[in-house]
């Protein structure tokens, strides 16, 4: 027997951790099926751990699982072993599961360690210990703290199994550590925390994290509502607090577990149906499948391309709550062979009415990474269909089996092929967008990528000579050039390059210390840094760093060390001329205008400043400008964000035009962290002006001639939206751009931070404030609704013509979406 260790640690955390949806946990690649235990062998048998002898209250001794605040025992050994066992049962009582393990000894007895702790737990998991599963005690937290490397107060277990024959995948070793640190004082009998035990010994088992009913008690909240079918069809109910659901109904394998309340007791017991089939598919009886009936499908996106990483939801609709069953797309190729959205989902109860619904892991993603819906979550019906027109979200139909029977079903993402199209841009981070609007530069991990609409393509980049460093990078209009970060020595010290795209060459643009010294960031020290570039690449702005005071330190406090640069091809770098208060700790130079003349930029307040026809220009003061500008190609056109909405300084006239702003509770929610929904409670935009002052905006990109202006608006005490203002149009946000559109794949992700726009407003390209997840929007269409008809026109300047002569912005179907 070839024997292979196949597992690292996975973890149960009381606050934080993996959504995962059912399924096995780990693939034996050579077969594509999951690893299991050989259940003809007979129950797998289990030892347990010993414990530290420590006093116990009433005077005696005993080993101890985990010890009160006095250094008594709090839970004892021999209670501990009863929830194992209790645990042990839970899953070898499954009726439609050959699974089965017993206690049968102890790790003393095996191995001779008494006490499996921190100074002697290499010897179990560096070691096979022979066949069986192997529960160890963690009493003090110390073993994950100096073993595992993780804090005793974040992980309330970690089980996995170790070893297999790796010739045919079965599991030979599975071990389990249960942190006794965490206990909580009230649970004397370990009731609470039995709930962890059943739940990592789920995972010793394969079994994955799944997300029936869980997110139910644990995620929902008044400003994070979750729902039991597609949010807004009628009978699904809306949770918004953990008392709305019995603790009964959570299944097991949920992620997290709460040990201070009823949650823990309840998860203890193998009750769920999700928990039930999970693991008789990996353990059947063999009448299971043909007692129960089965759906097969496949899950695509509107252009028919498999869709892995979706939570697939089957829920008996008259038992909603115990009789659900999940899967997640693609879960038994986990990725390793290309696109993948099938999934089965056995264990349905013959007659029962289930109906099957799409529904996103809300945290983690094993056994496939948790991917985002790219549409609207609906529910399947027999006239499925990806056309939004003809196959409405909240259409169902019910899906009844006999036993033995499989329905075979397909799912598509709903979604308009013409018009505005979204596409999201999973797991990757994009830093800017190309005026030509078909590029986009950003990282994924810690690799750079160019993104090419025209090829629906993430490519990967790996520049000849020293490596490119994280941190800002800007392209230019035609993404021929690119500003990024370079060490060309070797000192550990960056500096602003222009890396050329097409033929994979850095060029160092300097800096203004020699390289010696710089700034620290999350892209490491640098000496320059570069912040955008004009659009032909000749031109690149960014921050400098000088030793004024000879202390070897380029950032020392009140010395303006900190300064804004320009470079040419003809000049090199210089530093720009500021005036600004001493209490100003820097200045940076971070736009240019596309014709390389203008300079806009921030100093430590977040205050806009400006450079026009080389003369500096303090805007804060002078027009209360804020946060980042955008100009006009040209550099005589500037927009910003101020205390009175967004401003347009035209610089050759000197005159100011203002644009206004979104509008509170129209377009700007007011979710305050401990008032609530004020708009909910009757607010409006003129009540709360007078309170707050109007919605806050940060200018984020423009048309080449402002005709289109893209802002982030709100903030942490009212939510964040993204917003464009048009010419012509006037304001509205994004939910409102895409929803009357007809966009479906907007509507569950809507991007709140529009950074990207082309030069005439065609494409845009935007993010998730908080999320590593980037949208490429395709907007060279639109439609206007005329006389009741849908009018399919160019964007923006056909579409604002027709709306400025009578017709309705969007499709007329969705023009209250």
């Amino acid at each position: 027997m070839k024997a292979a260790k196949i597992a690292s640690a996975i973890s149960l955390a009381l606050i934080a951790g993996n959504a995962l949806a059912g399924g096995p946990l780990y693939i034996h690649e050579k077969t594509m099926q999951p690893y299991k235990w050989d259940t003809s062998k007979g129950a797998i048998p289990v030892y347990t751990d010993g414990g530290p002898v420590v006093p116990t209250k009433d005077g005696g001794t005993a080993q101890a699982f985990t010890v009160d605040y006095d250094g008594t025992a709090f839970l004892t050994i021999e209670q501990a072993n009863k929830v194992t066992a209790d645990a042990v049962a839970e899953w070898s009582n499954v009726p439609t599961s050959t699974f089965s393990m017993t206690v049968q000894g102890t790790i003393e007895e095996k191995t001779g360690i008494a006490d499996v702790n921190q100074h002697n737990v290499e010897q179990i998991y560096n070691a096979e210990n022979g066949y069986g599963f192997w529960v160890n005690y963690d009493t003090d937290g110390q073993i994950l703290e100096q073993y595992f490397g993780i804090p005793r107060n974040q992980v309330l277990g970690i089980a996995f199994p170790e070893w297999a024959n790796e010739e045919t995948g079965e599991i030979t070793e599975a071990t389990a550590l249960m942190n006794g640190w965490f206990v909580d004082v009230s649970d004397t009998q370990g009731k609470q925390v039995g709930g962890v035990f059943t739940h990592e010994f789920g995972h010793a088992i394969n079994m994955s994290h799944s997300q029936a009913n869980g997110h139910l008690t644990y995620m929902s909240a008044s400003n994070s509502p979750q729902y039991d079918g597609v949010p807004g069809c009628a009978g699904v109910n809306r949770y918004t607090s953990a008392s709305q659901i019995s603790p009964a109904t959570i299944e097991t394998m949920f992620p997290f577990i709460n040990v201070r309340g009823a949650q823990g007791a309840n998860q203890h017991t193998v009750n769920v149906r999700d928990d039930i089939v999970n693991i008789s598919d990996l353990y059947p009886t063999a009448d299971y499948k043909s007692s129960y009936g089965s759906i097969s499908g496949t899950l695509y996106t509107k252009e028919g391309i498999e869709y892995s990483g979706v939570n697939m939801v089957a829920r008996n609709l008259d038992n909603p709550l115990y009789d659900v069953i999940t899967q997640q797309s693609g879960n038994l190729t986990q990725g390793k062979v290309g696109p993948d959205g099938k999934f089965v989902i056995n264990g349905l109860t013959p007659g029962g009415r289930y109906v099957l619904y799409t529904e996103s892991i809300k945290a983690g993603g094993y056994p496939t990474r948790q991917t985002a819906i790219v549409s609207e979550a609906e529910y399947w019906n027999e006239g499925e269909s990806a056309n939004p027109a003809l196959d409405d979200a909240c259409a169902v139909t019910p899906i009844v089996v006999a036993g033995g029977e499989t329905k075979e079903v397909s799912l598509y993402f709903n979604g308009y092929t013409d018009g505005i199209q979204y596409t999201p841009l999973v797991q990757a981070f994009v830093m800017d967008h190309a005026k030509n609007g078909k590029q986009a530069m950003g990282i994924t991990g810690s690799v750079p990528f160019l993104y090419d609409s025209t090829k629906k393509a993430v490519f990967q980049l790996h520049p000849a000579g020293p490596a490119v460093k994280g941190g800002t990078a800007a392209m230019n209009k035609n993404a021929t050039k690119a500003t990024v970060m370079a060490d060309f020595n070797g000192n550990g010290i960056g500096e602003a390059a222009i890396w050329d795209l097409s033929s994979n060459k850095l060029t160092p643009i300097g800096d203004l210390n020699g390289n010696t010294c710089g700034g620290g960031g999350t892209a490491g020290t640098n000496a320059s840094y570069p912040w955008d570039m004009d659009d032909l690449g000749n031109t690149v702005v960014g921050t400098a760093y000088r030793d004024m005071d000879g202390n070897g330190n380029c950032q020392t406090s009140g010395k303006h060390e900190v300064v804004p640069f320009k470079w040419t091809k003809k000049q090199g770098m210089v530093q720009l001329p500021y005036e600004l208060p001493g209490s100003v700790q820097w200045v940076r130079a971070d736009r240019v205008s596309g014709n390389g003349e203008t300079i806009t930029g921030t100093n430590s307040g977040y205050k806009q400043v400006a450079w026009v026809n080389g003369q500096f220009v303090d805007t804060y003061s002078r027009f209360g400008a804020r946060d980042i500008s955008v100009m006009s190609a040209d550099g005589k056109r500037i927009a910003f964000g101020s205390a009175q909405g967004l401003k347009v300084w035209d610089t050759t006239t000197d005159t100011v035009t203002e644009l206004g702003t979104l509008r509170w509770c129209e377009q700007v929610p007011f979710n305050h962290f401990f008032l609530g929904n004020l708009c909910a409670q009757g607010y409006t935009h003129e009540t709360l002006v007078p309170m707050v002052g109007l919605p806050p905006m940060i200018a984020l990109d423009a048309t080449e001639d402002l005709s289109m202006i893209s802002v982030r608006a709100g903030g942490l005490f009212s939510g964040i939206v993204g917003g464009l203002y048009i010419d012509g149009m006037g304001w509205i946000n994004l939910k409102q751009f895409f929803g009357k559109q007809g966009v479906v794949e907007a509507s569950q992700s809507t991007m709140d931070n529009p950074f990207g726009l082309s030069a005439n407003g065609s494409e845009m390209m935007g993010g998730l404030a908080g999320a590593t997840i980037s949208f490429a929007v395709d907007q060279n269409k639109a439609f206007v609704c005329d006389n009741g008809q849908d009018v399919e026109l160019s964007f923006p300047k056909q579409v604002v013509a027709a709306v400025k002569n009578g017709a309705e912005f969007g499709r007329c179907a969705h023009l209250n979406d």
